[in-house]
């Protein structure tokens, strides 16, 4: 087995257990309340500052490694960004008091901050323009699943073996992954820039990268598309379960069908991307915005779905699936607009802004509106305001159009 493809499985087996990690709170919100005594403002606490801090920090985490990324070798970086993600994530299951779980969840995100930029850095110069779709797509399946995956496992087994198995069981495979990654791998050579490319040396060649009018497109999209993912991620369980009397169990696989769906559809979305980036590149970001928009249709009706009734149930399940199906075609051709923009020299760095976007995104989207909105409107009216980031985030992808195909490298 060739280098390329051992380094491909295992980035992806990493991004499963790495991503896995992400929604372990939302399924267990209430029972992680009781434990730590912050039952009136658990969505304060749980919801909003706890990811607002892990994403802020590991935004941080990002603009670093993102530009060690694009001068240092990312094997090495990858293995230590691995343990020290992880290890944190391992001890969370230990955690005593509010204030210990709060550092531990928020030290988690040195993992997801740093192996975004290095995933997509080593992939760009392993695959040309013509094959990242494909790949990204796989990486996008694994990440997909392992959120997917993590809730529902820490959704059912909350109840009967505690809200803390899931942290453990989801952090120790990396652990032993990393050692054999950086056994295993070779890191490629960084694909020769032309005479009009350049690497990163200073500010003035980091703020270059804002002429590139779709970086600041892909940008904008990240903020306000997170905004959605990380608050429903968060409360729509516990939401279905409080607000609309459904059962917990029904409201976990509400949420991990989204997930499901969504990791489908990542995968129609990126064939479908392939085919139509090999066609004619300018018109991925149109299908890209339409499907996003689309998306925001059925996620109402699922967010002002009437309280339980069998009819209702039935319902909550289509609008889930519909839901899933039309949001998730946009993240495996988004990151490929992105690495088609910019050149082996400065994708490290350019990745790391498109994470801090996201993470801007989810962090401060369930800090607002955990904080505010909800406190203010209640949660109903609140996920109706998160629902329309989405519409935002599709405009700015079809603006795309214009700036996409002029600026698309194809190397």
């Amino acid at each position: 087995m060739n280098n390329r493809k051992i380094t491909t499985i295992l980035i992806s087996i990493i991004s499963f257990f790495m991503f896995a990690d992400q929604n372990l709170i939302g399924p267990n919100l209430t029972i992680i309340a009781q434990e730590f005594n912050i039952m009136e403002y658990k969505d304060q606490y749980l919801g909003g500052l706890i990811p607002l801090f892990f994403w802020i920090f590991g935004g941080i985490i990002t603009l670093i490694i993102g530009y060690y990324t694009d001068i240092k070798s990312r094997k090495f970086l990858f293995f230590i960004i691995i343990f020290l993600g992880e290890i944190p994530c391992l001890l969370s299951g230990f955690a005593t008091t509010y204030t210990e779980f709060f550092i531990l969840r928020v030290l988690t995100g040195i993992g997801i901050g740093g192996i975004i930029p290095l995933t997509y850095s080593l992939l760009g110069d392993f695959y040309n323009s013509n094959e990242r779709i494909k790949v990204v797509t796989i990486i996008g399946f694994f990440s997909g699943l392992g959120i997917a995956v993590g809730q529902l496992t820490a959704g059912f087994i909350g109840d009967n073996y505690g809200w803390r198995l899931p942290f453990i069981l989801f952090s120790i495979p990396n652990l032993l992954l990393a050692i054999i990654f950086y056994l295993l791998v070779k890191e490629p050579e960084r694909i020769k820039t032309s005479k009009n490319e350049f690497k990163i040396r200073n500010l003035k060649d980091f703020l270059s990268l804002f002429k590139i009018k779709t970086n600041i497109l892909v940008f904008l999209q990240g903020i306000f598309g997170t905004i959605p993912w990380s608050v429903f991620s968060i409360f729509l369980i516990d939401f279905l379960v409080i607000e609309k009397g459904y059962l917990k169990t029904t409201a976990t696989l509400i949420l991990t069908l989204i997930g499901g769906m969504a990791i489908l559809s990542s995968l129609l979305g990126g064939f479908i991307g392939n085919k139509i980036y090999n066609n004619n590149p300018k018109f991925l970001p149109i299908f890209c915005g339409i499907t996003t928009i689309i998306g925001v249709i059925p996620t109402a009706m699922l967010i002002n779905i009437p309280p339980y009734n069998e009819i209702n149930e039935q319902l909550l399940i289509i609008y889930a699936v519909l839901t899933g199906i039309f949001i998730a075609m946009t993240p495996p051709n988004i990151k490929v607009i992105l690495m088609n923009v910019n050149n082996s020299y400065t994708r490290g760095t350019v990745f790391s802004m498109y994470n801090l976007a996201d993470d801007l995104g989810r962090g401060f989207g369930p800090f607002i509106i955990g904080n505010f909105l909800i406190y203010f409107f209640g949660r109903n009216i609140a996920f109706n305001i998160a629902n329309g980031f989405w519409l935002i985030c599709g405009i700015f992808i079809l603006l795309m159009y214009k700036t996409f195909p002029s600026e698309n490298k194809k190397d």
